[in-house]
């Protein structure tokens, strides 16, 4: 079998999911056979087999597989995949809901099969074997050998080495939920493929939906101006974009795939419809979200990182998280501050005043900075106002908790000090030049 030059620069797989991805089906599809032929029990290329067959009205022999391999990818801890072959199976006429249900019991909370294990490494690559006639083949003819490997796939699953008591990982967030209110959740998915380089998530737009990537690689991105970093590389199982289910706070980064992948995705309002039927879905989704926040922030925040590290979370929960709207004010200045203002998401803007009462853009901050800590740490009114340029979270620690903490933590105190009167003099500074660029003005 052949393949244009470069075109097998990634795995045969990740092949055979770029060509249906790009319009060609039977091109994936040949992939897809050539890889059972050398190895039966290869599941992802099975699933793949199936779903192009079931696309080609042949979903008989290919709904019975996919069903069986909902069971398989179970057994081997990865939920996603095994959503992904629910889905295969639905398409092809057999019971979606009893397959999701299946899985719900497995991976659900109070399942007597979860435990602190690790999910079963993924097989290693077979090699593509003799294609023999394969790259010639197309139509009626190509669909016949597929459906003869998938049928070997079948019988490789009547004898799966993973036995079905195998103990399984629980899987972050949704094990957390009891079987119906997580069937009821993996109901409201919905698949999504992503080409290599496509992105998935684009850094400071509106989020409406979250993500389980199901199989493929991610990276994701933060762009600054003309510079970009790669902050992560996300694997099989990860799941991100949550924080737009709970709040409105722009995109802090983009996620765009390395490699073709297969997502789960679930909108705002698909999540809300789950919750009206399973309340448990939406408290544990904050839950989850605002574990995942404080995990980011001790890793970004200056504040934090003063705090010695195994205090840091006794910090952290003195603090309540607060939701503010575009526009709304978290300091306003003249005002003493009621608490100091920890950014979780979002971006807010510093908002300074000359002596002719001219509004002056001072700073933009995002997650990791302070605000508000000015007029607690130097015990005067706040010389500027901070609104929430985007929808944003902030985690706010009340005035009174404020000198629990700096009590308990006296780095803490030395930290925002530092901050504070390095953002004083900032402010000073850029009111005191406005005001002279305007008299230089007047001059002219």
């Amino acid at each position: 079998m052949s393949y244009p030059p470069g075109a097998m620069s990634t795995s045969p797989l990740d092949e055979a999911y770029a060509r249906r991805m790009s319009g060609d089906p039977p091109g994936a599809l040949r992939i897809a056979t050539a890889l059972l032929e050398a190895e039966p029990g290869h599941l992802a290329a099975a699933t793949l087999a199936c779903s192009i067959l079931v696309e080609a009205d042949r979903g008989l022999v290919a709904g019975e597989v996919a069903r069986r391999l909902v069971d398989a990818f179970v057994n081997r801890g990865d939920l996603p995949m095994a959503v992904v072959a629910a889905r295969v199976a639905e398409a092809a006429g057999e019971d979606g809901s009893e397959a999701i249900e299946a899985i719900a019991e497995a991976f659900g909370l109070g399942s007597d099969r979860l435990a602190d294990v690790a999910p079963s490494p993924p097989a290693l690559p077979p090699p593509v074997g003799d294609a023999g006639t394969l790259a010639t083949l197309g139509g009626d003819a190509l669909l016949d050998r597929a459906e003869k490997a998938i049928a070997g796939t079948l019988a490789w699953l009547a004898e799966d080495p993973v036995a079905g008591d195998t103990k399984l990982p629980a899987v972050p967030l949704l094990s957390e939920l009891e079987p119906d209110a997580l069937a009821r959740l993996l109901e409201a998915v919905e698949l999504r493929d992503a080409g290599e380089g496509e992105e998935v998530v684009a850094q400071d737009t509106e989020g409406r939906e979250a993500y389980l990537l199901a199989r493929g690689m991610l990276e994701v991105v933060r762009r600054d101006g003309a510079e970009e970093t790669v902050l992560a590389a996300l694997g099989p199982g990860a799941i991100f974009g949550e924080m737009a289910l709970v709040s409105e706070a722009p995109r802090a980064a983009s996620v765009r795939a390395t490699e073709p992948a297969t997502l789960l995705v679930i909108s705002r309002e698909a999540l809300e419809s789950a919750a009206k039927k399973a309340p448990v879905i939406s408290r544990q989704l904050a839950n989850f979200c605002r574990a995942r926040m404080l995990a980011n922030l001790m890793r970004v925040s200056p504040i934090l990182r003063a705090v010695a590290p195994q205090d840091r979370q006794a910090l952290l929960e003195r603090f309540e998280t607060r939701h503010f709207e575009q526009g709304d004010v978290l300091v306003a200045r003249g005002d003493e501050a009621e608490g100091l203002f920890l950014i979780a998401s979002g971006h807010v803007e510093v908002i300074g005043e000359d002596d002719d009462g001219d509004m002056l853009r001072i700073a933009e901050l995002g997650p990791g900075n302070v605000v508000g800590e000015i007029s607690l740490v130097l015990r005067r009114p706040a010389n500027a106002t901070v609104r929430a340029a985007t929808p944003a979270v902030a985690l706010e620690l009340t005035r009174e908790q404020f000198q629990q903490a700096i009590r308990q933590h006296p780095t803490l105190l030395s930290e925002l000090y530092a901050t504070a009167t390095a953002r004083d003099e900032e402010t000073r500074s850029v009111v005191g030049q406005q005001a002279l660029d305007l008299e230089d003005v007047v001059l002219l």
